[in-house]
């Protein structure tokens, strides 16, 4: 056999295997990336949740590698198989491990797109400062647009010019009688996560009835997955914790809180069989929080009230951040709405966002 016969032969046997071997020398790519990023002095600590996610990328590379590499030697005959299902075994572990690697890097880069500016000890990441391009969804999020009638008032409707960006990197959410102001977070909705530690920090001006503030709420779309949703919902002076399953929507908690000028941090927690949700104040250190497992679901569905086929959203089922401002149509939920004084408005100002594997 010619050398370069020998060379291409090589090359066919390792080429489909060297997906983990690649991996796992771009980490020391991204971890050198990291640490020229923040520069020589003064560096500031490194953050946790790129660390981890560097380590877990490096585990899960470094099987995948293996795995790999002994699936090649039993595909082209240089080692004998210890059973029947060995094979199959790694076809399968491999196609797991490529799926988590994905998921890892896409993490990664969430994680690195922009680091917080000096000073913010909350680790938040700003908005752009500019308006975002009209109709461009692979930005951080493009504002909702167009009327709701399902949940809205005849009239009302979510404009673009209703999502103001601030010089500060804080998102301003405008509302009047007409129109409000929402975001869809079209990147995280590109990255498809299953899981995921969801924060914002947002401050309302003013409790107004017949508004519902929605300052953060995960949802699934998509002719498999739409309407399952977590959200905060602050009504009439009353914060939320609501389900949704796309057949109408569950107060799983409610508190009565008066939340006007105070700075919120909302997070969301989604993992495997749990999902936290919390409230807390950074004005004034009041917390509150809800822990939804399927067992509690379960026992909410038996609830009078509960809607028709109420259920604990799939874990294989993607979900995205959402953020809105909005007049409702129940007045007997929400309130009766009131005219604002000539030249008012109600606000909602998010002041930054952050999304952890």
């Amino acid at each position: 056999m010619t050398d370069r016969k020998k060379t291409d032969l090589a090359s066919s046997r390792t080429g489909p295997f060297l997906l983990g071997g690649l991996m796992v020398a771009s980490l020391v790519a991204i971890d050198a990336a990291f640490l020229s990023r923040i520069g020589n002095a003064p560096k500031p600590a490194g953050d946790p949740a790129i660390e981890r996610t560097l380590e877990r990328l490096q585990e899960v590379s470094g099987n995948l590698y293996a795995d790999e590499s002994r699936l090649s030697t039993l595909k082209f005959g240089d080692a004998l198989p210890k059973d029947q299902r060995e094979v199959p075994t790694l076809e399968l572990r491999v196609h797991t491990q490529r799926t988590q690697a994905a998921q890892l890097w896409q993490d990664l880069g969430a994680l690195m797109e922009l680091p917080p500016p000096p000073g913010d000890a909350n680790g938040l990441l700003r908005f752009p400062s500019k308006a975002v391009e009209r109709s461009n969804y692979d930005q951080v999020y493009h504002p909702i647009v167009g009327p709701q009638p399902s949940k809205m008032p005849s009239g009302f409707s979510f404009r673009f010019d209703r999502v103001i960006p601030q010089a500060d990197g804080s998102l301003l959410h405008r509302l009047d009688s007409r129109a409000g102001g929402a975001i869809k977070w079209e990147r995280e909705l590109r990255r498809a996560r299953t899981q995921g530690h969801y924060t914002v920090e947002a401050t309302i001006e003013r409790v107004w009835p017949g508004v519902v503030y929605a300052p953060l709420w995960l949802f699934a779309e998509g002719p498999q997955a739409w309407g399952h949703e977590y959200d905060f919902e602050l009504v009439n002076g009353t914060l939320e914790f609501n389900l949704h399953n796309g057949r109408g929507g569950f107060n799983m908690h409610r508190v009565k809180k008066d939340l006007t000028g105070h700075r919120m941090r909302y997070e969301i927690i989604r993992r495997p069989g749990k999902v936290t949700m919390r409230a807390t104040s950074l004005t004034d250190g009041w917390k509150e929080e809800l822990v939804i497992t399927p067992e509690k679901v379960k026992a909410w569905a038996k609830q009078d009230g509960a809607p028709q086929g109420l259920h604990f959203p799939p874990e294989t089922v993607a979900m995205f951040p959402v953020t809105e401002l909005w007049r409702c149509r129940w007045a007997e939920w929400c309130g009766q709405w009131r005219d604002l004084p000539p030249g008012t408005y109600v606000d909602m100002v998010v002041h930054g966002y952050r999304v952890d594997p």
